[in-house]
């Protein structure tokens, strides 16, 4: 895409100083002391009683942006967690077509206190993370932690930008889910499949990438299948 759309800055008047831009960003931390990284393909669970009300996760888009050279050119990443609620798990068993999930991203930062019960903390447009709080695990179905590659960064892979996601109780149990393709050409990445519909939150690496070039976010079903490519387009 030949296109890109700038993000606009504030300018102060000549006679005050200018204040500088207030972006969320939260650094990367260290990596967890105990917990596992998944290989490509493998899943694991984090044990969760959906009897309390209390119990959450944490999903983490974690970036660092790669080389300086890479930095200098662009890496603003988004995360996006789309969903499927267990009430629309059970309702399709009754349909001949799956329900399509929800999505919480920057521009629809979700709720902890109602539906989805799921809260996005903001935009970080420089390598750093994101991060989504996912709450009542007896209301989930499907969760699917995606990555989305602004268009300004130009051609660049996700694996080039340090992507990972990193799944956490905040306790002892910690899932960190690593990207293995160098897909350069792809503006979103579906990382990691969460799934409630058991006894635990199954967290499995799935890692699709968009066609080239599409700007089309992907889909998630109340089946738990994944479908890149077929959700609304996102551009920024």
């Amino acid at each position: 895409m030949s296109l890109f759309r700038r993000k606009q800055s504030l300018v102060q008047p000549a006679s005050q100083p200018a204040a500088p831009a207030a972006v969320p960003h939260v650094p990367l931390g260290a990596p967890a002391a105990t917990g596992i990284s998944l290989s490509k393909g493998g899943s694991s669970s984090i044990s969760l009683s959906k009897d309390d009300p209390a119990a959450q996760i944490t999903a983490h888009l974690d970036w660092d942006g790669g080389s300086d050279s890479r930095r200098s050119r662009g890496a603003d990443l988004e995360l996006y967690v789309l969903h499927v609620s267990a009430a629309d798990v059970v309702a399709s068993r009754d349909r001949s077509q799956p329900i399509p999930g929800g999505a919480v991203y920057y521009r629809d930062l979700g709720s902890l206190d109602r539906p989805p019960y799921i809260r996005h903390h903001g935009d970080s447009r420089i390598p750093g993370r994101e991060t989504a709080t996912i709450a009542r695990p007896d209301q989930q179905g499907y969760a699917l932690i995606c990555a989305y590659s602004a268009v300004g960064n130009g051609v660049g892979s996700f694996k080039e930008y340090g992507a990972r996601a990193v799944v956490t109780d905040g306790r002892s149990q910690t899932v960190t889910v690593p990207l293995y393709d160098n897909n350069r050409y792809a503006y979103w990445v579906a990382i990691a499949l969460v799934d409630f519909t058991h006894g635990s939150a199954l967290i499995s690496q799935v890692e699709l990438y968009s066609r080239d070039g599409s700007e089309a976010r992907p889909a998630l079903y109340s089946n738990g299948r994944v479908g890149m490519d077929e959700g609304p387009v996102e551009f920024k």
